[in-house]
């Protein structure tokens, strides 16, 4: 066993020889600081690092309790026994309840060897659990960030295609997540949203610069090539592994409740509730924004727009969500926009 430090709360020489005795008998390897007061005992504990606190449970101006509540405030990890031939069963169970690790009777010395070598091997597979917590997060951390960059990086081809989009599809991301906040949806569901979000219009990758770009009233075909970039986005993003259904909530997300949508002419419930606050998202940011086609209608017009087509085109929860949303957050959403 490695070597391990210990401080040692006790008035009596005796017994503090007694305990060293017994520990060099179990062959263990430490190095002891013995304290016999309050404020040797905090000085010691924050100018060293122990790997145990040994403490009698009553000195004559200090008791182990109040060291133990002292201990819990300045390093609770370190583990506290009671070695004591007052304490009685009653205060051992309390003692446990206060935090302290274990107790032995002076009478019982013999068991506190193994009671230490107990401890430090359990305080041990801690730390290394704790570390190994603390690496696994940090490479989440490090994914996430990657995984984070990506997604915009894919989302910026979009953009750097079609300028007059740029920032829509953050936009989007924004009120798609003030409106699932709303909507009381899980925190793990509205990450996944603001992913979607953020890619929904990748498809658009697809579309003639020409199009996307054309000053003007686009004419039916063009039109109808602009509708593919959602089936588009899905091919792009169906066999990547998303914790969430990323291809399919960008697949529906021009559905209409009403089936007038496209591409497959979806209705009400079978249309994902993620795609219907992308929806509403996409089509409140598309009317406050300036297009090539067309100036800016404004945030009253786009408002006015959803609040009509409620439980027709738009599903009405979600669009009440957002009413809500706006409501309370009115002069940062019109913050999106230059109107």
């Amino acid at each position: 066993m490695e070597k391990f430090s210990i401080l040692y709360i006790e008035d009596n020489p005796f017994d503090v020889e007694l305990v060293k005795s017994i520990l060099k008998k179990e062959g263990l390897n430490y190095e002891m600081v013995n304290v016999d007061n309050k404020s040797d005992f905090i000085t010691n504990l924050k100018k060293s690092e122990f790997d145990i606190i040994l403490a009698d449970y009553s000195l004559p101006s200090f008791n182990g309790i109040e060291a133990l509540n002292i201990l819990k405030t300045i390093n609770p990890l370190i583990p506290f026994v009671f070695v004591s031939g007052e304490i009685g069963e009653e205060k051992a169970i309390e003692s446990l309840k206060k935090g302290a690790t274990d107790y032995v009777l002076k009478t019982h010395l013999n068991k506190l060897g193994s009671s230490i070598i107990r401890i430090l091997k359990e305080c041990s597979e801690i730390k290394k659990r704790k570390y190994a917590e603390n690496m696994a997060i940090e490479s989440y951390e490090k994914l996430r960030k990657v995984f984070d960059e990506i997604v915009l990086a894919f989302s910026s081809l979009t953009e750097k295609k079609d300028p007059y989009t740029a920032g829509h599809q953050r936009n989007v991301a924004k009120i798609a997540c003030g409106i699932a906040e709303e909507l009381n949806l899980p925190e793990k569901t509205i990450e996944g949203l603001k992913i979607t979000a953020i890619l929904h219009d990748i498809g658009k990758i697809y579309v003639p610069a020409e199009i996307l770009n054309k000053p003007g009233k686009l004419n039916n075909f063009e039109f109808d090539i602009i509708k593919t970039h959602s089936e588009v986005g899905y091919d792009i993003l169906k066999n990547i592994e998303f914790p969430w259904p990323v291809a399919k909530i960008i697949l529906q997300h021009h559905e209409r409740i009403n089936g007038l949508g496209y591409p497959s002419g979806l209705q009400g419930d079978h249309i994902l509730l993620e795609s219907s606050i992308i929806s509403v998202s996409d089509v409140i940011e598309a009317m406050s924004s300036h297009r090539p086609h067309r100036v800016a209608l404004g945030l009253d017009k786009a408002l006015e727009h959803i609040t009509k087509e409620k439980g027709k085109m738009y599903d009405k929860y979600v669009v009440e969500g957002f009413k809500r949303y706006y409501k309370k957050n009115k002069n940062k959403i019109d913050g999106l926009f230059k109107i």
